[in-house]
């Protein structure tokens, strides 16, 4: 039986890879495996592009979230680019000081940068993953775009900010970005505001507080107004724009840069339609199953074109959310799921992560035997 193996990441305990390795060690004679790990414009989409297309990767020195100085990478394959927002703006870089208030993209504007200084024309933008809600106004202030505030004093915005900012100049805006094309991978399809806009749906992942959700909604409505008024674009209904935290709304609006879901991006250039032509089964995972796997998620994106492909589809997710059925499941391509953590709390299960998702293999193994 062959099957190919394409799972996203287990975020915060194991890479992509890393669960591919261990999915497939607990697959033995007469399983034949094809190991094809995934991402959506998260992170790890840097590695799956490099292992579809080659390039080289290229460091650079940029902000973090707390525009603290940090080293961070991009990919480059001849004059095209992949900008991973995580590397400068990433969850994993505020682990134990999330503030959804306080964070910046400005990071992420430095990679930008430093992509046009190494001749990138073509800039994909992997937009997943972020610790931040500020509408990606960072990223455009790294750019040359000046904030004022009402009295017209000069301010780098955050989303606990975003309600002070009076003017948007983007006289001073890089030339170079004028020549250059740009792509959002956004993990997400959902908008900008709103009850299931960026901030109501993960600004709490953040950080926030619910407190905080009223006021960052509030000022990311300003925001929206503001950005119309100096480039003419109504970022608030763009599907993808409130990916991370934003960013895929000013990537839209400042950079003219077209929208497409991630997963299905990463999947073309790994070839999965074509690996998956003759496989028996293919199997994912990731690290919480929801709802929102289905929203443009890697998982949600690898069912679907094995669906399409006559291909049955298993999940292995470190636990699954209540609101993912049976029917939820079948609608979606995924033939069964099974949670892989043994347990509920946090340290314990980055300790037992690689252990419980060889178990929980080795049980779905034992099903397909």
């Amino acid at each position: 039986m062959k099957l190919v193996i394409a799972p996203d990441s287990f975020k915060g305990t194991l890479s992509a890879y890393e669960a591919a390795n261990t999915i497939a060690e607990a697959f033995s004679a007469p399983f034949s495996t094809t190991l094809m790990p995934i991402a959506d414009g998260g992170e790890g989409t840097l590695a799956a592009f490099r292992a579809a297309l080659g390039g080289e990767y290229v460091t650079a020195s940029v902000s973090n979230p707390y525009l603290e100085p940090i080293d961070a990478k991009f990919l480059l394959i001849g004059d095209t680019a992949v900008v991973e927002i995580a590397e400068a703006a990433g969850l994993t870089l505020v682990e134990g000081r999330k503030n959804a208030k306080l964070t910046s993209s400005y990071g992420v504007g430095e990679l930008i940068r430093a992509a046009l200084d190494r001749g990138a024309k073509k800039i994909y933008l992997a937009v997943g993953g972020s610790a931040t809600n500020d509408g990606g106004a960072g990223m455009i202030a790294a750019l040359g775009a000046r904030f004022t505030d009402a009295e017209g004093l000069p301010m780098l915005p955050t989303g606990g900010t975003l309600e002070d900012i009076g003017s948007i100049d983007l006289s001073c805006m890089d030339f170079r970005l004028r020549d250059a094309e740009f792509t959002a991978l956004t993990d997400v399809d959902i908008k900008l505001l709103g009850d299931s806009g960026a901030t109501k749906i993960f600004a709490h992942q953040k950080g926030a507080t619910a407190d905080d959700i009223e006021t960052l909604e509030r000022g990311m409505a300003k925001y929206a107004a503001s950005v119309q008024n100096v480039t003419g674009t109504d970022i608030s209904d763009i599907p993808g724009g409130g990916a991370a935290g934003g960013i895929g709304a000013a990537a839209a609006a400042f950079l003219n840069a077209t929208i497409s879901p991630g997963a299905e991006a990463v999947l073309k250039a790994m070839g999965f339609s074509t690996a998956i032509k003759d496989a028996d089964a293919v199997i994912t995972g990731e690290g919480r199953l929801d709802r929102q796997s289905f929203m443009g998620k890697a998982v949600g994106a690898v069912a679907r074109a094995a669906k399409t492909a006559g291909v049955r589809t298993y999940c292995l997710a470190g636990s699954i959310s209540d609101d993912v059925t049976d029917d939820t499941l079948r609608e979606n391509g995924i033939e069964l799921a099974l949670k892989c953590a043994s347990s509920d709390d946090w340290q314990e299960i980055k300790r037992s992560a690689a252990a419980d998702l060889y178990r929980a293999a080795a049980a779905l193994k034992s099903i397909l035997e």
